[in-house]
């Protein structure tokens, strides 16, 4: 496994003209964090920016990679591909497996269930927090 670094670099394709990171919340209403990554049918994109404030950008539909506890290494790979210009993920639960291809392809992965905007308020609070401590994300 490689130690990729997690970019911060603005993404494209967002009206959001001062967006500093794209995040993918594996959710089941667009209101709560509340699904397993390898169960998400779906992830909603947003885009925040330097204040914390966000923008949903899209329903991004995906191949679930889970099939009852058991995991397809091509639809993981498959998944996680859909997802490379994101740079973190939310989910109410992330395995070990998803959470290392993601980290390999740059994209930090976190347990976060709740409200969409509380949890990105505690993702922007963790990300400023890092980079105060010495850049980490930079």
């Amino acid at each position: 496994m490689s130690e990729a670094p997690f970019h911060m670099d603005k993404k494209r394709g967002s009206s959001m003209g001062n967006a500093v990171y794209r995040v993918a919340i594996a959710s089941t209403d667009n209101r709560y964090v509340d699904q397993h990554f390898g169960r998400a049918e779906s992830f909603l994109i947003v885009d925040v920016d330097e204040d914390g404030n966000y923008e949903e950008i899209e329903q991004r539909f995906v191949i679930p990679v889970c099939n009852g506890g058991s995991h397809d290494n091509e639809k993981l790979k498959k998944g996680v591909e859909a997802l490379l210009d994101c740079n973190f993920v939310l989910a109410a639960k992330i395995g070990p497996g998803a959470s290392y291809e993601l980290k390999d392809h740059g994209i930090a992965s976190f347990e976060m269930p709740g409200e969409v905007g509380d949890s990105l308020y505690r993702l922007d609070g963790y990300i400023k927090l890092l980079e105060e401590m010495g850049g980490v994300l930079a």
